[in-house]
């Protein structure tokens, strides 16, 4: 009898008590192309946060949409991906690139938060690095450059689509 209790309390373990051991795992590649693709469809310029957890969060906005020569469309999103938001919050910031179905080209990843885009103007990317010296404009006219360089204080600092 005690060996029945012992094995039905082991199956109702299994059954029922196993799923709540398990955690569900967040794929954060995908739920940030979700969150970069409602930035583009509700043309959202403001920053925008989502809470994924207590501990992390995106932020992002919509710079606009690039026409090349070529006649290609490109929608330019800029995105951070902050996390341990309760001990010593890390960012992981980048710029993405979008098609015209709003399918992933690319992305610049950037060192920190202050190399990011402050606005899209006549296909051309302006950046305000406070630390450095030199305006940043990147243009896009021609195409979806293969990396671009945020050049600072005299130092290049090329960065490339990935």
């Amino acid at each position: 009898m005690k060996t029945k209790k012992i094995v039905l309390f082991i199956i109702y373990f299994i059954k029922c008590g196993f799923s709540f051991a398990q955690k569900k795992e967040i794929n954060y590649t995908e739920e940030r192309h979700k969150f970069n693709k409602k930035l583009i469809v509700n043309q959202c310029y403001n920053m925008v946060k989502k809470q994924i957890t207590n501990n992390d969060e995106f932020k992002g906005s919509f710079l606009g949409l690039v026409k090349t020569k070529t006649g290609k469309t490109y929608f330019i999103v800029k995105s951070s991906y902050i996390f341990n938001l309760n001990k010593s919050a890390t960012a992981e910031s980048q710029i993405f690139v979008y098609n015209y179905k709003n399918e992933f080209v690319g992305y610049y990843y950037l060192s920190n938060i202050n190399q990011l885009p402050w606005k899209l103007f006549h296909n051309k990317l302006y950046f305000n690095n406070k630390d450095c010296r030199e305006k940043i404009i990147v243009d896009f006219t021609t195409c979806i450059p293969n990396a671009i360089n945020l050049k600072c204080n005299g130092v290049d600092d090329f960065i490339e689509l990935k």
